[in-house]
C-alpha cells in the first residue's frame, strides 16, 4: 500500500524536475516511482504550491452519518447486553431493521474495544519447574493403551503397556494383557 510522500520530498521532486531532470532520474534517485514522480509534477504544474501539500484528508474510511448512528446503535446494544456479541447484535439489527447499513463484524469490535478499553490481562501464576532426567534410567514413563482389539481374536480386548526411559527415550519393555496374548 503507498504512503503520502512528504512536502520536503514533494518540494524536492519538482525542484529537480524545474532544473530538468526527467521523472526515470529522479525516481531512481529518491527510490520512488516514476509514476508518484509524474503524479507530484502534474500536480504542481496544474495547482502550483497548493498541490504539493499533501492531502491526507483523504485517506481512511469516510464516516457518514448513517454509519455513525450504526455504530452508536451497535454500542448501545451491546452495552445493554453484555453477554451478547457482536455476530449476534448485527444479526437482530438485520432481523429488525433490514435498511440500515451495517459494516463488518470485526470493524464494531475493533471500536468497542477502543472505545471501551479492553481488560488488563490476567496475571497467572507461575508454574513450578520441571524435573528431568539428568542421566539414563533417572526416570522412566509408563504408558498403557486399554481395550485395543486384537486382530487374532478379536472377540477379545486387551492392553497393551510400554516402559521407556525419559532421557534417552529407549523402549525399555512392551508388554501386551491378557497374559498369554503376545
Amino acid at each position: 500500500m503507498g504512503q503520502a510522500k512528504d512536502s520536503i520530498l514533494r518540494h524536492k521532486i519538482v525542484s529537480d524536475r524545474l532544473k530538468g531532470l526527467s521523472f526515470t532520474a529522479i525516481s531512481v534517485q529518491y527510490g520512488i516511482g516514476y509514476n508518484t514522480v509524474r503524479s507530484i509534477c502534474h500536480r504542481y504544474l496544474s495547482e502550483g504550491e497548493a498541490g504539493i501539500i499533501p492531502r491526507t484528508s483523504n485517506c481512511g474510511r469516510r464516516v457518514t452519518f448513517q454509519s455513525e448512528l450504526a455504530f452508536r446503535f451497535v454500542r448501545l446494544i451491546s452495552h445493554k447486553h453484555p453477554s451478547w456479541g457482536i455476530p449476534y447484535i448485527l444479526t437482530r439489527i438485520r432481523v429488525y431493521f433490514p435498511d440500515l447499513e451495517l459494516q463488518s463484524e470485526r470493524h464494531y469490535q475493533r471500536r468497542i474495544k477502543r472505545h471501551i478499553g479492553s481488560p488488563p490481562a490476567p496475571v497467572l501464576p507461575k508454574s513450578a519447574p520441571v524435573d528431568r532426567a539428568r542421566a539414563p534410567h533417572d526416570t522412566w514413563q509408563i504408558d498403557a493403551k486399554e481395550r485395543l482389539q486384537f486382530t487374532e481374536t478379536p472377540d477379545q480386548q486387551g492392553c497393551f503397556l510400554n516402559i521407556t526411559d525419559e532421557k534417552t527415550t529407549a523402549l525399555l519393555e512392551a508388554k501386551s494383557f491378557p497374559p498369554g496374548s503376545d
